[in-house]
């Protein structure tokens, strides 16, 4: 069965999950993996980032984008999802922080080459770089959107207070809304179309990805397998069977330990009120 857009959010808390993750990286809720489909092919992920209604979507963000910031003009008819997902990564500028990314108050996001850049404004020192098939999932929550990404050859190093390095799992990065900057396109939903369009852009990059260099040495590359683990051949038609044993699925207490120390990072970068910061650690320890 192709993929679908329910196919790629977090039953629990809404979340971009990449489609080949056996858990959401953000609350832990267990993900329906693809992973044995994508041994035997493609799974329908550039299907649905070309699909008729996914192009309409783009189309409406497009149109709703550019007369926002008063570029509109022939580029709608031709709208791309990738174009979309741009208009809505650089409508604003963002607070960041994130490992190996310091607390920076004036940045810019924006989408190139098949990667998301995150730079300081006005000097463009690079923050950030993280190519489309490398995100592991994209959480939006009020006025920010985290994103899980696999370490590669360009992943940030430890910076100042504030950028520390994760040191084990996904690195993770927050684009939030600056603070005091109340306008449409800051709200919620801006963030909540973000993350779910750029699930699908990553779906389709993920899936091109994988094709190209096969699906073990994409799983490496996810930090998902090691070096020379089986992945299972799975016949086109034939029915799945369990997951290969060196991939383990993340845990729920370690996924709730994460969000905890997430919550406070954020928190002591100033990202979060102290009624939301009590309110999402009552809804995390509720896991317990």
């Amino acid at each position: 069965m192709w993929l679908t857009l329910d196919d790629l959010q977090c039953s629990e808390c809404g979340a971009f999950v990449h489609p080949l993750l056996e858990s959401c990286p953000d609350c832990g809720t267990a993900h329906a993996s693809r992973r044995d489909e994508a041994a035997a092919g493609p799974i329908g992920a550039v299907r649905l980032a070309d699909a008729p209604e996914t192009e309409r979507m783009a189309r409406n963000l497009t149109m709703r984008y550019t007369m926002k910031i008063n570029v509109f003009g022939g580029s709608v008819a031709g709208a791309t999802l990738g174009g979309a997902v741009g208009y809505l990564a650089e409508a604003l500028p963002y607070r960041m922080v994130g490992d190996g990314v310091p607390i920076t108050d004036q940045a810019d996001l924006a989408l190139r080459d098949g990667a998301l850049v995150a730079q300081v404004r006005p000097s463009r020192v690079l923050l950030a770089e993280i190519p489309l098939p490398s995100i592991l999932a994209a959480a939006p929550g009020h006025g920010s959107v985290v994103l899980y990404y696999a370490p590669g050859p360009n992943a940030p190093v430890a910076g100042p207070s504030g950028g520390a390095t994760n040191g084990a799992g996904p690195l993770r990065l927050t684009v939030a809304n600056r603070r005091g900057l109340f306008v449409a396109r800051a709200r919620d939903a801006h963030f909540e179309d973000f993350a779910r369009w750029l699930g699908v852009l990553t779906a389709a990059a993920a899936e091109q990805r994988w094709t190209e260099i096969g699906l073990p040495s994409y799983l490496v590359e996810l930090g998902l397998a090691t070096p020379g683990a089986a992945v299972p051949s799975v016949a086109v038609g034939a029915s799945a069977s369990a997951g290969p044993a060196t991939v383990p699925a993340v845990t729920s207490s370690s996924a709730i330990a994460t969000s905890l120390q997430e919550l406070e990072r954020l928190r002591a970068a100033g990202l979060v009120a102290e009624d939301e910061y009590s309110a999402k650690r009552r809804e995390i320890l509720a896991r317990l």
